[in-house]
């Protein structure tokens, strides 16, 4: 008995030690992640001197990023299991900027992979800098396995464009899909209610069509065709090919071999990429044998910090400041600040700003394809008061369209890039009547009381789906509700940029424009980015002497961020991580079901491949 009772608290003391040491280590683990995330973004990294004679190297398969990942847990890689660096495009373009001045870096090299995670329009920005870091007479050189059309557009603003010789070029033009929901929705029983303002407007199309209507079609052929002649017209002039030819070779598929982009001008020379390290080295001044000193662009980004002179985000030590706002996602009565246009949160940054006296001019970065209208109109209303009290300039990324242009209306100045898609100036409400389906397919049935006829308008069962049909008097409601926001949209337009409203009207009716047809009719003032539009902000203010860069951003404590990995949020980016191209479509579809109400968002996704 004796022995049982040793052996018995010897084994509880094991397990009691064990659980000790267990919380312990817990504890420290939690302690060095919290301690690594407090340390993400700190600009702790060390970094010497840029040696003469160097490479600036820009990775494109490192995402430059439009909008600052707003917490480090934003940074975390669910797939590689640790945290990433990030670059805004800000950033990249102010680097790019610096080098062109720094003399010890001797040029530019383009790592191009085959797959770019980058916008067209951030894609654009980055090669305005590219073609003005040229001009210092410096080199821009780029290599790549297979160019896609988006890395091939990037690249052909360099002096060289190097090929694997069993590598590849796309080049078949430009294209954009929609998939069809109706059909589902047939088979399942499930009727669709869309109640829309605008011919145009095609956000609810797929739900009650099995293909482009002839207005849908017409403006997607449109816009891509208007992005893809542009595209075709910069790399004609930087690689002096004619802009027919290119289109020729577009629709003959006439790049088919390493050798037919060497002979059509597309790529200077066919290299492995031990042979791109040796003219690398040449282009440096070094011998066949020696090495190049390549210094990666996030290296280079801590070591400016470092160095003495005009900080990349401006003046650090200037007291007059230019607030730099990102309005960047899906436009939400609700959600995530960090990951969505939040309609109050945004509101309250604004007001916060519109009431700081060192705050001289805010841009408003807008990339947004849109959705809820009352969020827009929350926002736009912030907007408008901001723009009486401080110049406000608008800087479009990839989208800025519906909600997106909503927001973006009211400022003194809008700039966008020729490849933004933009206006979508129309709304729509959606709804789902799953009656037959509940019924039938899973033999649910759903009785209501209620006090007046329309009491159960809007009420559903498992979150989307709708119990009855709309009556005639309901559906009337409803369009009356989307003509009011729509006249209130077209009515903030008109005000915003001094046209008619018959005007308005007219390019309105949900249709999206390329930037560049929006410069033509009037809805933005000029090309530019993010760099241009900071510099009109601190011309408009009076400080283009003198000012510094703020962003105003919601970061949660080291803390709260641990335990935000650990949710449920964190499972749907590992999802994300797995589906790729896939999960944008889920995202586009998720968001429209989702908003309610009276939404105004563009459904289009428009990529290069």
């Amino acid at each position: 008995m004796n022995s049982f009772f040793k052996t018995f608290f010897a084994c509880l003391l094991a397990i009691f030690v064990s659980g000790i040491a267990f919380v312990i280590l817990s504890f420290m683990m939690l302690a060095g992640l919290i301690a690594a995330i407090g340390g993400i973004g700190s600009g702790s990294k060390s970094a010497g001197p840029v040696h003469p004679h160097t490479i600036l190297r820009i990775d494109l398969a490192q995402p430059i990023v439009d909008k600052p990942k707003g917490s480090a847990i934003d940074l975390f890689d669910y797939n590689e299991f640790s945290f990433r660096e990030q670059t805004t495009l800000y950033e990249a373009v102010a680097l790019i900027g610096k080098a062109a001045e720094d003399p010890a870096i001797d040029g530019i090299y383009l790592n191009v992979p085959m797959a770019i995670p980058s916008s067209v329009s951030t894609l654009y920005e980055l090669r305005q800098a590219l073609a003005e870091f040229r001009e210092s007479g410096k080199f821009v050189v780029s290599y790549a396995d297979v160019y896609s059309q988006g890395g091939y557009y990037l690249a052909s603003a360099g002096d060289k464009v190097y090929l694997n010789p069993q590598g590849g070029l796309a080049w078949q033009g430009l294209a954009s899909n929609v998939i069809f929901y109706k059909g589902l929705l047939d088979k399942l029983g499930v009727q669709a209610e869309l109640i829309r303002h605008g011919k145009f407007k095609g956000a609810g199309e797929p739900f009650i069509r099995e293909q482009l209507s002839d207005e849908n079609r017409l403006q997607m052929e449109s816009m891509t065709r208007s992005v893809w002649d542009y595209l075709v017209s910069e790399i004609a002039e930087s690689r002096e090919i004619a802009a027919d030819s290119l289109q020729s070779y577009a629709s003959r598929l006439a790049v088919a071999t390493p050798r037919d982009a060497v002979r059509l001008g597309f790529v200077d020379s066919l290299y492995y990429r031990d042979q791109m390290t040796d003219e690398l080295a040449r282009l440096s001044g070094q011998d066949s044998t020696g090495e190049p000193k390549i210094l990666p662009l996030e290296d280079y980004k801590f070591a400016s910090r470092r160095s003495a002179g005009r900080a990349t985000m401006g003046n650090a030590l200037a007291t007059d400041e230019i607030a730099l706002v990102y309005a960047d996602g899906d436009i939400v009565d609700a959600g995530d600040r960090n990951k969505q246009i939040v309609g109050n949160a945004l509101a309250e940054t604004l007001v916060e700003i519109r009431k700081d006296d060192d705050v001289k001019a805010v841009v408003l970065r807008v990339n947004s394809p849109g959705g809820s209208a009352l969020a827009a109109e929350i926002i736009w209303r912030e907007v408008s008061l901001l723009q009486q009290a401080k110049p406000v300039i608008v800087s479009m990324g990839n989208y800025a369209a519906s909600g997106g242009y909503y927001i973006s209306c009211g400022a003194e100045y809008i700039v966008t890039a020729p490849t933004t898609l933009t206006g979508s100036i129309g709304v729509f409400g959606l709804m789902f009547n799953g009656e037959q389906t509940l019924r039938n397919k899973l033999g649910i049935t759903v009785d209501v009381a209620k006090t007046n006829p329309s009491a159960d308008l809007g009420m559903t069962v498992f979150g989307a789906v709708g119990v009855r049909p709309l009556s005639s008097a309901e559906r009337q409601f409803m369009q009356n509700g989307v003509e009011r926001v729509y006249e209130t949209f077209v009515g903030h337009v008109a005000e915003g940029r001094n046209m008619s409203v018959a005007a308005v009207d007219s390019i309105g009716g949900g249709r999206v424009w390329s930037g560049i047809d929006a410069v033509r009719i009037g809805l933005v003032d000029g090309f530019g980015g993010l760099r241009e539009a900071i510099a009109l902000a601190a011309d408009r203010a009076g400080v283009a002497g003198d000012f510094r860069i703020v962003t105003p951003a919601d970061e949660l404590d080291p803390l709260s961020q641990v335990l935000r990995m650990m949710s449920a949020e964190s499972r749907a980016e590992l999802f994300k991580g797995e589906f790729g191209e896939i999960y944008s479509q889920y995202e586009m579809l998720q968001n429209i079901l989702g908003t309610g109400g009276v939404q105004a968002i563009m459904p289009y996704d428009v990529r290069m491949r």
